[in-house]
């Protein structure tokens, strides 16, 4: 018996890296699958589950709908609901369990009322294979095209035309006159949503906390030193805290010949 997943339902099924069997329905609002617990190969490197095999019916934080659905209105809605049968936290269970008896006229205990606030996660970034990740697949083989005419493209000639997917999630970063920051010369709005201030002008480190600042900051400098392109699977970056995105930096050219002189960097931000 077949079964449909809805344009906002954040099902496997419904998400643009699932590798599932499935069909549109003609209005482009729903996808139909063969039964409720079709599987498939998750593709989404940002994803738990990345190279596994998922019911359709799984969700995750990295879903993103598929063309079509987007287009159509499908959007990320409220938080995800876990599926993998995880038990709530200790803090959750404390929070619904009353105390004991003449617990509130003990008071807390030293040690609860000192205990310090958990510190962040330290940001940080693993090599990918560029030809082995999906999610930069059309960015990375439109800058290969141009790449046939010369050792590094130019920056303009960048066809937003051929790549209007990947707009949203991409940045032209020019490093500053003395090298150590980098500025934005523009920015996608999927990624101007997830900073604090609109980042267009201005640099890397006005607009991401100290140590996300400072490790990006490193690759675009490898990128830019190197003239080659970087792929990257970005952990606990407070941009997208608590999940992981995939991160291309491919250098660009302002003249024939010429060394690198900007970085055209892509950030696939879940949803975005």
């Amino acid at each position: 018996m077949s079964h449909a997943f809805a344009k906002d339902s954040r099902a496997c099924a419904a998400c643009v890296s699932w590798g599932g069997e499935r069909v549109m329905s003609e209005d482009n609002t729903l996808v139909r699958v063969a039964r409720h617990g079709a599987e498939g190969e998750c593709r989404t490197a940002s994803s738990q589950d990345y190279r596994k095999v998922t019911k359709g019916y799984h969700t995750c934080q990295a879903w993103a709908p598929l063309p079509m659905l987007k287009k159509h209105g499908g959007r990320i809605g409220g938080p995800v609901a876990s599926t993998g049968g995880v038990p709530p936290s200790a803090s959750a269970i404390l929070a619904t369990t009353p105390p004991p008896a003449g617990a509130a006229a003990a008071g807390p205990s030293p040690a609860t009322a000192a205990a310090p606030e958990a510190e962040a996660p330290p940001c940080r970034a693993d090599p990918l294979d560029v030809d082995q990740t999906p999610q930069v697949r059309v960015l990375y083989t439109h800058w290969l095209r141009l790449k046939r005419k010369r050792a590094i493209p130019l920056v303009r000639e960048i066809d937003t035309a051929q790549i209007r997917e990947t707009v949203p999630r991409i940045c032209l970063m020019e490093p500053t006159a003395d090298g150590t920051d980098f500025v934005y010369k523009s920015c996608g709005r999927a990624l101007q949503r997830r900073l604090p201030l609109r980042p267009t002008t201005r640099r890397v480190t006005e607009c991401h906390p100290p140590q996300a600042a400072q490790r990006w900051l490193a690759d675009l400098r490898a990128c830019l030193e190197s003239g080659e392109p970087r792929c990257l699977m970005v952990r606990d970056d407070p941009m997208l805290p608590g999940t992981r995105f995939v991160e291309l930096l491919l250098p660009l050219a302002d003249e024939d010949g010429g060394k690198a002189t900007r970085v055209l960097a892509y950030r696939h931000v879940p949803g975005g």
